[in-house]
């Protein structure tokens, strides 16, 4: 009887794709053949979660690229995530136990940077040795094609962000195939100085075959490229937050090709700094994104006021322009910005169509900027009924507007960010409309 390792290669590959990641290592057991068939899938994708149920077995792992780097060819996902970690709430120790210190550290020592010593330093605590660890795993990985590098593994933490300073400048070897990088970093609450990581970020977008970045990185003192103004032809969508209009501007200016990006407008009040802007000025995100005129296909517009946990008394912030200038944005089809007639407090909310480009094909609306107070945010958890009743409106006015403005619309999304309260106020009335095109409350 013929064994199932003598089937032709493509139908091994089509049964194996549909076997569970966590059963394949059983199926590398079986014997060498299929063992050889097993592993590119077995090794495609890798994903750590780190919290205070679960710890990471990034040292198996790489362990095993270490003895069989050959392995390295396969591994094209990584994905490193977990816990919100602070200092309030820092990681438990690890059980170094059955860490292989002797070929971790001579891998070390053999990448010759000049924190090396640290680097081992860090391995050899209980503390840190996971930093040191992923540190270690992010150096092999010359052929990945995506990374997620989570918060956890990067706030407060210098190692990881200098690993990939020197894979990009070269004192490492590089990534070869990159094409999308997450770099995760959120805000820390109880260090301030732990958000400070423009320096770490900015290095990022040397990074020459990657088309998708993800980051959020804080507003420097002063902007400057650390090596020259970078070439970024091939970037091609962005999803960036906290850095502020003038600083991004710079970095608009060398994107050429950018299809989409994902902006998130952050405000935290004047005492992280006055660096930090204090003013949301429409007008000044419009001078931003000019650069962007003839290449921006997908533009989302996100607000987000505060700190977790911080008062909103303790925000002051002004209010200032509008976007109309989007309507000279030929090449938009994909638009969610915030409703910024209702954030200027303006009785008569600005037609939708008057900021929406005619090429739009699909326009979200986020229940969030409907409010009456100048913040786009929902500080009290709770909204008044009638509320959402400004929304009927706009949406009737893009049925006239339609033919003459916004001839391409399809769709009108709204999402429903107060829990099912717009459904349950509007959802009726806006189903009733007749409007030639699609309304989806989600």
């Amino acid at each position: 009887m013929a064994s199932f390792s003598d089937a032709p290669n493509e139908v091994i590959d089509q049964i194996l794709s549909d076997v569970p990641t966590s059963d394949l290592p059983s199926v590398c057991l079986v014997n060498k053949a299929l063992r050889r068939s097993a592993e590119p899938f077995l090794y495609s994708a890798v994903s750590f979660q780190w919290d205070f149920q679960s710890v990471p077995r990034v040292a198996p792992l790489l362990l095993t690229l270490l003895r069989r780097p050959e392995l390295l060819d396969y591994l094209e996902t990584v994905t490193l995530q977990g816990h919100l970690f602070n200092e309030r709430t820092p990681p438990p120790p690890i059980d170094t136990a059955n860490i292989p210190f002797d070929e971790f550290i001579a891998a070390i020592e053999k990448t010759g940077v000049a924190f090396a010593s640290m680097w081992v330093e860090k391995l050899r605590s209980p503390r840190t040795c996971m930093y040191a660890m992923v540190a270690l795993l992010i150096t092999q990985l010359s052929n990945t094609t995506h990374l997620t590098v989570g918060h956890p593994y990067i706030n407060g933490q210098s190692l990881v962000p200098k690993v990939l300073k020197a894979k990009i400048f070269g004192q490492l070897p590089a990534f070869e195939r990159l094409r999308e990088l997450r770099y995760l970093k959120r805000c820390d609450i109880s260090s301030f100085e732990n958000n400070l990581v423009f320096s770490d970020t900015i290095n990022l977008f040397y990074l020459p075959t990657v088309t998708h970045i993800e980051v959020s990185m804080t507003n420097p003192r002063d902007f400057q490229w650390p090596a020259g103004e970078p070439n970024l032809d091939h970037l091609t969508s962005l999803k960036i937050g906290w850095l502020a209009e003038p600083f991004l501007a710079r970095i608009f200016k060398r994107t050429r090709n950018l299809r989409s990006l994902h902006w998130t407008w952050e405000h935290h009040g004047d005492w992280v700094g006055p660096w930090e802007t204090t003013i949301l000025d429409f007008e000044n995100i419009m001078d931003a994104l000019r650069f962007l005129k003839g290449s921006l296909e997908k533009l989302t517009l996100e607000m987000y006021l505060g700190l977790d946990d911080e008062l909103a008394d303790n925000l002051k912030m002004t209010v200032e322009g509008n976007l109309q200038g989007l309507r000279g944005f030929p090449r938009i089809t994909h638009l969610d910005v915030p409703l910024t007639s209702r954030l200027l407090g303006i009785s008569d909310p600005l037609p939708l169509a008057d900021y929406a480009p005619d090429s739009v094909e699909v326009l979200t609306l986020s229940g969030s900027a409907l409010i009456d107070d100048e913040c786009p945010h929902e500080w009290d958890g709770w909204v008044e009924r009638g509320e959402f009743e400004d929304l009927v409106p706009l949406i009737k006015d893009l049925r006239n507007d339609r033919p003459s403005k916004l001839p391409r619309l399809q769709r009108v999304e709204i999402i429903d960010d107060h829990g099912g309260n717009i459904r349950r106020e509007i959802g009726g009335q806006i189903e009733a409309l007749d409007l030639g095109f699609k309304v989806q409350i989600i």
